[in-house]
């Protein structure tokens, strides 16, 4: 009795090994989805990088008026190529002249007030300027910019270390690009691969609704139907593991979450799920015709 409902369960049209289906595809989606965190945490990775090499110090004349220091300070206040937090305040540091002597009597350990009464340091301003405006074209225009401005004595920011960085990032978004591409192909290969294995013990039941005259919609759409299922089971149970790794390795490593952009990983979950579904959907639906289109003799 029981092989006969074994039997009768084999031959369920649409019917094929659903665990490991499920279970290739969630490995491959969890490959795909571990590079995908890590194209994201580049992502952040470059922006930290390049906030860090866009800084820029304005060092203000000495002995300017109050009327124009403020006059400058508001104006820098208002530039929209400032890196802002979320409340919109400019990343912006004020040094003093008196902050300015502190800072390098504790750095030298020299104190030049005992030669010298006048303090020769400068105050100055260190402003962050956003990633979209790291461009050369973009830094050489703000640099100039902000030398027009009578307060100011002299600016500078390493024009050399900037370009180099901008160029090792943009070479290494190339290979990380290619790279993602290759495990996306591979990745559209191995559930394809499975899929098509897995509907090798229905070819002939395949044949059979074709022989009786089934329509090739019919016979195709269970198939597509659980294949689509199973991708997206997959894709879901992926997006689980990688969200429980996450959280393991932010526990492991805390400043791992400086690089956390939920957004971005949300995005990245939901597109594992739907891969998964539509890689579903075009593989079972290429190996169903692929076997209805077959002679009797390549189906042995």
């Amino acid at each position: 009795m029981a092989e006969t409902t074994t039997k009768r369960r084999q031959k369920v049209l649409g019917s094929f090994p659903y665990a490991t289906v499920i279970f290739s595809i969630t490995l491959s989606l969890s490959v795909i989805g571990l590079f995908g965190l890590i194209l994201i945490n580049a992502q952040s990775i470059k922006t930290i990088i390049h906030n860090q090499v866009g800084e820029v110090q304005v060092y203000v004349h000495n002995h300017i008026n109050d009327s124009m220091s403020t006059a400058f300070k508001d104006g820098l206040f208002q530039k929209k190529y400032l890196i802002r937090d979320a409340a919109g305040k400019p990343d912006i540091t004020y040094i003093s002249q008196e902050q300015a002597k502190e800072e390098y009597i504790k750095q030298t350990g020299q104190d030049f007030t005992k030669i010298i009464e006048e303090n020769p340091l400068r105050a100055s301003y260190t402003i962050h300027v956003s990633e979209k405006f790291t461009d050369s074209l973009s830094m050489n225009y703000i640099i100039e910019e902000l030398n027009t401005e009578p307060a100011v004595y002299e600016v500078i920011y390493e024009e050399a270390l900037l370009k180099k960085v901008t160029r090792n990032i943009r070479n290494a978004g190339i290979v990380l690009a290619a790279f993602a591409l290759l495990l996306t192909i591979v990745t559209f290969f191995l559930i394809n691969n499975t899929i098509k294995l897995a509907l090798y013990s229905q070819r002939f039941l395949i044949r059979s609704m074709q022989l009786v005259g089934a329509r090739p919609f019919f016979i195709q759409k269970p198939f597509v139907y659980r294949a689509m299922v199973q991708g997206a089971i997959g894709g879901i149970i992926a997006s689980g593991l990688l969200f429980a790794l996450q959280q393991y390795a932010f526990v492991s490593i805390e400043d791992l979450k400086k690089l956390y952009v939920p957004e971005h990983t949300y995005i990245l979950y939901a597109i594992l799920i739907f891969t998964g579904g539509i890689i579903g959907l075009i593989s079972s639906f290429l190996s169903v015709r692929k076997y209805m289109y077959l002679s009797l003799d390549d189906l042995y």
